[in-house]
């Protein structure tokens, strides 16, 4: 249970870390809007890692330069925004709005990704058992042996250079670098705490599709937009087949190639409705350019 309660808290302060990477963008490219916030800001989070940590991997260098190096420029990066961007940050909190229907649908809404959250965290069938090993081996190997990727997850043994197929991959090296930062266990913080954040993050992604789906004016906004979110989930949960989008989100939330599924493209989806909703605006540009 305290790790489960650990990696809760990981899990939440992911969620704050992308909503603090989005506000640390230039103003044009704001919307104040925490939706939009973690969506750019997850983008431009795992950009700015694999900058770092790729030509890290390739030159064979220890693990804990790559914690040094990924916790300093975090650390630089919420020095700027909390002295530079407050007021970004204390805009997206602070909306006031007449609509009571707004702050019901987004009572529902938060009730309801919670749930969706912990009841996906908690699936334990993970369906492929060798991607599984692999995304919770090869962080713990690494972080035992402070390599990055040198050593086989499955032998132990010492690799001369880390395996080709998997060489521009760095997702299992983040979470090597949080086991070695914080002590959470890759099968905690993959598992639990990354799961939780994506979720979260998708079902924030639903919402800002809805909003961009429905017009502004409308008195029914809020009402369709709620429709939208929950329609959707429920075609994720009731159309479940073991090669699409559903599986991969409710079995594999954590992995990579689910990521690209369930998120990417539907991110990417959002960003270019949001060009033709707004076709003068700049941040779904830079969303689509992370």
């Amino acid at each position: 249970m305290i790790n489960l309660a650990f990696g809760t808290f990981v899990g939440a302060g992911y969620l704050v870390l992308y909503w603090i990477l989005g506000a640390a963008l230039p103003e044009k490219y704001q919307t104040r809007s925490i939706p939009v916030m973690c969506m750019t800001g997850f983008l431009l989070y795992y950009s700015l890692f694999q900058v770092i940590a790729l030509p890290m991997k390739v030159l064979k260098m220890h693990l804990s330069s790559l914690s040094v190096c990924w916790a300093v420029l975090l650390l630089i990066l919420l020095l700027y925004v909390l002295f530079r961007k407050r007021s970004v940050l204390a805009d997206s909190i602070i909306k006031r709005d007449k609509c009571s229907r707004k702050y019901i649908l987004l009572a529902v809404l938060v009730l309801m990704s919670l749930g969706i959250a912990f009841l996906t965290g908690y699936n334990t069938d993970v369906i492929s058992d060798y991607d599984a090993a692999y995304y919770i081996g090869l962080p713990s190997a690494s972080t035992y042996s402070d390599t990055l990727e040198l050593m086989d997850p499955f032998s132990g043994k010492m690799l001369s250079e880390p395996q080709k197929f998997y060489l521009i991959n760095t997702d299992t090296l983040h979470s090597a670098v949080i086991y070695q930062l914080i002590g959470l266990h890759p099968l905690t913080e993959r598992k639990w705490s990354f799961t939780i954040a994506m979720v979260i993050l998708f079902e924030m992604m639903l919402y800002q599709c809805g909003k961009e789906f429905f017009e502004k004016d409308s008195e029914e906004q809020y009402i369709r937009t709620g429709v939208f979110c929950l329609s959707a989930n429920l075609v994720l949960f009731f159309s479940y087949g073991i090669a699409n989008v559903s599986h991969y989100f409710a079995y594999r939330t954590y992995e990579g190639k689910s990521i690209t599924s369930y998120f990417y493209m539907s991110v990417i989806f959002c960003f270019a409705l949001a060009l033709y909703r707004r076709k003068t605006e700049k941040w779904p540009w830079c969303g689509l350019f992370l």
